[in-house]
């Protein structure tokens, strides 16, 4: 099942969810930026198993995540598609300790048209 599309990106924190920003998934490719952010990365659909790996790069002020301030830092998201609904964890790559997983959700906003020729 395709991801295509414009999807919402919230993660869960010590105040509740948190909108992070709006992510677009084309043919493999995760794009996705909010005001104080930007990632970039891949992501693998295997039946309702999602992965997805990025770069998140923080600009303006920097805030704590995953332990430190960091402008550049590299996160793995898994999780499972039900419908219009993506739910997993996030982490930072190479640190995979329960302190530092935080859960995550998308929603589907829209698809992607198709641009004229």
């Amino acid at each position: 099942m395709s991801l295509k599309g414009v999807w919402s990106v919230e993660i869960g924190g010590i105040y509740g969810w948190e909108r992070m920003g709006t992510a677009f998934f084309e043919k493999g490719r995760y794009l996705s930026g909010g005001p104080v952010m930007f990632s970039q990365g891949t992501y693998v659909v295997d039946g309702k198993k999602v992965k997805i790996k990025i770069k998140l790069t923080q600009h303006g002020e920097k805030r704590i995540a995953y332990g430190k301030k960091r402008k550049q830092f590299s996160v793995v998201i898994t999780a499972k598609r039900d419908g219009n609904k993506i739910k997993g964890e996030a982490h930072r790559k190479g640190e995979e300790s329960p302190a530092f997983k935080y859960p995550v959700r998308f929603s589907k906003l829209a698809d992607i048209p198709a641009f004229p020729k």
